[in-house]
């Protein structure tokens, strides 16, 4: 089974700018406040497990719907 998502450019802009973040996370946030850092990392990951989730569909309107999130 292919993935077609990992060939799109909005998915790996936002892997990009995930690992941009979590460099500052990491030299930054992590040091004073653990629960803030944790819930950001969370959220980053959200950003390429949405455009992956949505790219399941056929849909190009579905697909549209899980960029927005």
């Amino acid at each position: 089974m292919k993935f077609r998502f990992k060939t799109f450019r909005v998915y790996q802009d936002a892997k990009d700018y995930c690992k941009f973040s979590r460099d500052i996370i990491s030299r930054h946030i992590k040091k004073v406040d653990k629960g803030l850092a944790d819930q950001i990392a969370r959220a980053l990951n959200s950003i390429a497990l949405n455009i992956a989730e949505g790219s399941t569909d056929n849909s190009d309107t579905e697909f549209a719907r899980f960029l927005v999130y």
